[in-house]
């Protein structure tokens, strides 16, 4: 096989010369010469070109795909037992139970027991009431210093005003009250 020329055939060659140009047409009526005739027929195909060098050799093709698993192994023998693990979390708590019997009534306490805590409380409130009572008599007392203030600024207020309003109606300059005179506007002339 080595020694078998390659089957394969070369490209084809190149195109043929140009025909040569067509005769000269003959003069015109002046004595102009006539234009060139048409272009000749076209050339013969060259012959063929030889074969070109072989090609590189191809690329390797792509892997092949994996064969079916093997068959699973036998199941070993069983290990020995493990240690003990820790003691888990104690569950929840379960439903109350019923409810016991009422035991016997206690003793009450005696009133030599119980008298120092009615003076304690009856003290506090006693402390209580008096200390909302002085409280109650500042806010009076606030509400009335600051209507006299109230009373005192309009009074002086008023005062003020009386004093203005005397000393304007003395004033015999004063222009406010002549309201009632005004200047006449003089009037231009028309010019004609």
């Amino acid at each position: 096989m080595a020694d078998e020329p390659p089957t394969r055939q070369g490209r084809q060659g190149p195109q043929g010369a140009r025909g040569r140009a067509g005769e000269p047409g003959r003069p015109g009526p002046q004595g102009h010469p006539g234009r060139p005739g048409p272009e000749g027929p076209r050339g013969k195909i060259g012959p063929q070109g030889k074969a070109g060098p072989e090609g590189p050799r191809g690329k390797p093709g792509p892997e092949s795909k994996l064969g079916p698993p093997g068959k699973r192994g036998e199941i070993g023998p069983q290990g020995k037992p493990g240690e003990m693990g820790p003691h888990g979390k104690p569950g929840a708590p379960g439903p109350a139970g019923p409810r016991g019997e009422p035991g016997p009534s206690g003793q009450l306490p005696s009133i030599e027991q119980v008298m120092p805590w009615l003076h304690l409380i009856f003290g506090a409130w006693e402390d209580h009431r008096k200390l909302r009572e002085r409280e109650s008599a500042e806010r009076e007392a606030a509400a009335l210093a600051a209507e006299e203030q109230a009373a005192v600024e309009r009074a002086e207020h008023a005062a003020l005003a009386a004093v203005e309003l005397e000393f304007r109606s003395d004033d015999p300059d004063n222009d406010e009250n002549d309201d009632d005179h005004k200047k006449k506007k003089k009037r231009h002339k028309d010019k004609k």
